[in-house]
């Protein structure tokens, strides 16, 4: 009879146990967990389906600058660079800091903040890169294997900004608009592109979410009565301000930043204000400190040879051609940074008027439209001018307004070649597309964008805007607001899916960019006679990017001009050889190149194409047509060698 007791007894606790799980598995935290590990897995199927599908091997010179930093500083080389800019050697050789004897041993890079690079080196550190490719397989080649581990450490960035943004639209909404302003930004092409693009702009998105979440806790705490002590908002100002420094120190640009920070904590604070201003400005300070401090002393400028872009893309710099530039050094200037008044000597206040309203015309015309990717961001932008009620959502709004127009106009002043959307290398890589793209009116996926930092935070609002309609619209049936949603989602996701029906790009950007043919680029003199190109060798070319990436090879960028730049810098520091690409031999000869009054490479390639001439006492006789009709490797001569 016990035993019989004791049996019902032990079933009934496997019922109660078995009941338990039941719970746990339906509504528990387990319930939590599967849900989480599903949406996990369907993140990393998308991403993988992406990466396969539509992705190319890297195409942004920024990109490949920074890789080969990063490559530099995990191989112990401290932050110097293999990609050499003319007017950067020009301005460290001026101001001392590098000597004319040697001036490629561990040469110091003054043109990137080093933030992405460092974060960059530590995950070389971590996974096995594989940077040399069999070239015995060149024709199997399809992927490059450094490339897409960074693509993982930036997608893997990408879903944290996702988390990030569903958890700070919970805060400032509710749940209905977080899960759909998280599904619009995962919907969004372009930031799947940048995800893949080698750029630093997921980290911006990720310090830039982080500060948001940082300002609004602070203003949560500091006007809802909640006792806090001094030291809390001591600490989290400073905390907003180290954000906003650690974002410079991954793009100079978004240091702006700082100002609307400032000008949210001293207006919205209360009591607080004076203490968090004084933290915030603090914080940004000992961050960016250091770094300016060790570009002055290298440059003579905070910011490197990146404090002259604003002179760039201007009447008398064109194109990329400031940073190939060799500026005389025979009229020193005393007591001033003499690159720079060379610079300005050069470009007048109107050039940079004219600049100011040229590429804030495009920004308003074609980017501010489209800043996140596509339609959507008009109902975003009419969102952050909606009349919320909430208190915390209007503060947050001025300080998101100041940041667009912050932003817009760093852009528009500190805009590049890198942006330029009609280019010859913008042309050639839209042609490695495969499949007969156009050329878009302006190249948004670039590190210039500074507007789509802004794309996540703002879907909120045009996600809150949408919700504020359906309410008004009384739409009382929960299905129906969840089938308006949806509808939402899926037609602002639409580019994107239709993405995946169009013919996918080739996976390597060919004929420019093709990793296995630039590493072998070094053993093209062999097939004619002369030594391969050493490491050590100093190369010329007008892709120096993707020479310092996939070649590991240093490389200086073709100056502007055949005489006297090169015959300058050649006297100085021998070139080893020359690689021309289609950036050059495809260029359009207009009657402004051809009669030009300086002797540049375009008039040069295209005499030594027609006629096979070389001007009298060029030092690199021996040519070889390589990979492709539009590539020219010059090197030294057999018989000429010692």
């Amino acid at each position: 009879m016990s035993a019989s007791k004791g049996d019902r007894a032990s079933a009934q606790k496997r019922m109660i146990r078995v009941q338990e799980i039941i719970h746990s598995l339906e509504e528990g935290k387990w319930a939590k967990r599967i849900r989480g590990l599903v949406l996990l897995l369907l993140l990393g199927s998308l991403g993988l389906v992406y990466n396969l599908n539509l992705t190319q091997n890297f195409t942004s010179p920024e990109a490949m600058d920074a890789a080969q930093l990063a490559r530099n500083i995990a191989e112990g080389r401290g932050y110097t660079t293999r990609f050499i800019r003319p007017l950067s050697v020009d301005i460290m050789r001026q101001h001392g800091s590098i000597s004319d004897e040697n001036p490629r041993s561990h040469l110091p890079d003054i043109s990137n903040p080093p933030l992405y690079p460092l974060l960059l080196a530590g995950w070389m550190k971590v996974l096995p890169f594989k940077f040399e490719i069999d070239l015995q397989k060149v024709n199997e080649f399809q992927r490059y294997q450094p490339e897409f581990l960074i693509w993982l450490f930036n997608q893997a960035l990408f879903f944290a900004a996702l988390i990030q943004l569903f958890r700070l639209g919970e805060r400032l909404f509710d749940q209905p608009v977080a899960w759909c302003a998280a599904l619009l930004f995962l919907g969004t092409e372009l930031y799947w592109k940048f995800s893949t693009s080698g750029l630093p702009v997921m980290l911006l998105l990720v310090l830039f979410l982080a500060l948001v979440k940082t300002l609004v806790r602070l203003e949560e705490q500091g006007n809802d009565g909640t006792p806090q002590s001094g030291g809390w908002f001591a600490a989290m100002a400073l905390w907003a301000g180290a954000l906003a420094g650690l974002g410079g120190l991954t793009r100079y640009g978004f240091a702006w930043v700082i100002l609307p920070v400032l000008v949210y904590l001293g207006c919205f604070l209360g009591r607080h204000r004076g203490r968090t201003v004084a933290m915030a400005l603090l914080g940004f300070l000992l961050v960016m400190t250091p770094w300016l401090v060790r570009n002055a002393q290298l440059s003579g400028n905070l910011f490197g040879a990146t404090g002259l872009a604003l002179y760039g893309e201007t009447y008398s710099f064109p194109g990329d051609t400031l940073e190939r530039t060799l500026l005389p050094s025979d009229t020193p200037v005393d007591g001033e940074d003499e690159i720079k008044v060379k610079v300005t000597d050069r470009v007048g206040l109107w050039d940079i008027g004219n600049k100011l309203k040229r590429n804030l015309r495009d920004l308003l015309v074609h980017e501010l439209p489209r800043f996140s990717g596509g339609w959507f961001a008009v109902v975003c932008l009419v969102g952050l001018v909606m009349p919320f009620r909430s208190r915390l959502l209007r503060r947050l709004r001025v300080f998101l307004l100041m940041t667009l127009v912050l932003f817009g106009l760093g852009q528009a002043l500190g805009r590049t070649h890198l942006s330029s959307p009609n280019g010859t290398l913008t042309e050639l890589l839209a042609r490695s597309l495969g499949q007969g793209a156009l050329v878009t009116p302006v190249s948004v996926v670039n590190g210039e964008n500074l507007l789509a930092i802004l794309g996540p935070v703002l879907f909120l609002f045009g996600a809150g805007l949408f919700f504020s309609m359906l309410d008004q619209w009384r739409v009382s049936l929960p299905e129906m607001r969840l089938a308006a949603s949806a509808g939402l989602v899926v037609a602002a996701s639409l580019p994107m899916g239709m993405s995946f029906f169009l013919p996918h790009p080739a996976p390597v950007a060919d004929p420019l960019y093709h990793p296995a043919r630039l590493q072998y680029l070094r053993s093209v003199p062999v097939e004619h006679g002369s030594p391969q190109i050493k490491q050590d060798d100093l190369v010329m070319s007008d892709l120096p990017w993707a020479v310092a990436w996939y070649g590991n090879q240093d490389c200086v960028w073709l100056t502007r001009n055949v005489q006297p730049a090169f015959y300058t810098f050649n006297d100085r520091w021998p070139v080893s050889a020359i690689y021309f690409t289609e950036i050059t031999t495809e260029q359009q000869y207009t009657p402004r190149m051809v009669n030009a009054p300086e002797s540049n490479w375009e008039r040069f390639m295209l005499a030594m194409q027609i006629r096979g001439d070389l001007p009298d006492g060029f030092p690199l006789k021996a040519v070889s047509n390589i990979f492709s009709p539009g590539q020219w490797l010059f090197f030294t001569a057999p018989e000429e060698q010692p």
